[in-house]
């Protein structure tokens, strides 16, 4: 999983496809916030490898339309021969109102209203819906081979949600302490029904121990800008340190906001560490219930000696 934060060129991405399907990786995600098209390099990947599944993880549903999303999902899928994942998400207010300027309004009420749209589009018939932000009228999208639909999920709620809406569910910053409420959510939702893949994003911060905690520090105190992920954090046990983030982001101080994660986060919401601490924390993933995990080398930091180390290492 490459980070919609790291400083990375596009022309490297063939090289990243081919590496990964050689070495054995199962799949190649694409996150985006300010830096790159998530979709673009996506296509770019799919050029370049034959087997892999790819995917977005995550498009936010503010700045493109349901049908622009249903188009972007139905020619990647088929470019790619099936292999595409079309992976969304509400994102935050940072990049949502602050970056893209516009409101961040009723992010659970707009989501699923996305896939519901994507999925009339995707089942090929004429259709009208009313909806509170999109209402296509006389619509239609022939396709033969729509893409599987992802979702990220932050809180019980939208986990519960996307059980019952998507083909897989895309964690972020979950500790393996973590997994088997998430899973009782998901099986209480399906009801003995068949359930979504059960992803989550293992970030990895490969190196030197002094420069890595300062890195890993910088990572988990941006996700801490957001009142959703302060909300997550909180809920982990975090409560005094996600507060403290979240006071110091609303007076810009950043040097606080980083002194205020702990170890003990670092050590529970990503890996610091060698190779083989990354391959023992995806064992545990596995063992708590996970069926994928997106290793993603964390943009902060030294983001080509984290690339380069899961990439080339890892099998």
């Amino acid at each position: 999983m490459l980070s919609g934060n790291g400083e990375l060129n596009p022309k490297r991405v063939p090289e990243i496809a081919t590496s990964a399907e050689r070495s054995g990786f199962a799949g190649l995600w694409f996150g985006e916030t300010t830096l790159h098209d998530a979709s673009i390099l996506a296509t770019i990947a799919a050029g370049a490898s034959t087997k892999i599944q790819l995917g977005t993880a995550i498009l936010n549903v503010y700045t493109r339309t349901p049908s622009e999303l249903a188009l972007l999902g139905k020619t990647l899928n088929e470019y790619s021969n099936g292999r595409f994942t079309l992976g969304l998400g509400v994102s935050t207010a940072g990049i949502v109102k602050n970056w893209h300027g516009i409101q961040f309004e009723q992010p659970a009420a707009r989501i699923v209203e996305t896939v519901k749209i994507l999925k009339l589009y995707y089942s090929g018939e004429t259709f009208s819906t009313l909806g509170k932000f999109s209402s296509p009228t006389n619509a239609r999208l022939k396709t033969s081979l729509p893409p599987k639909i992802a979702l990220a999920a932050l809180n019980d709620w939208m986990i519960r949600k996307a059980a019952s809406i998507s083909d897989r569910i895309i964690l972020n910053v979950h500790p393996v302490e973590r997994i088997k409420h998430v899973t009782k959510i998901i099986e209480e939702s399906c009801n003995g029904k068949n359930h979504p893949i059960l992803s989550v994003m293992l970030y990895s911060q490969i190196g030197e121990e002094a420069q890595n905690e300062d890195a890993a520090r910088k990572l988990i105190s941006f996700y801490g800008s957001a009142p959703a992920y302060s909300s997550l954090f909180s809920s982990l046990g975090f409560h005094k340190e996600a507060k403290a983030m979240l006071e110091a982001w609303k007076r810009r101080d950043r040097d606080s906001a980083m002194r205020n994660v702990t170890r003990e986060m670092i050590d529970k919401l990503m890996v610091l560490g060698s190779v083989r601490d990354v391959k023992e924390r995806v064992k545990m993933y596995i063992e708590a219930g996970v069926e994928d995990v997106f290793i993603s080398p964390s943009p902060f930091g030294n983001f080509e000696e984290n690339l380069n180390g899961v990439l080339t290492k890892f099998f």
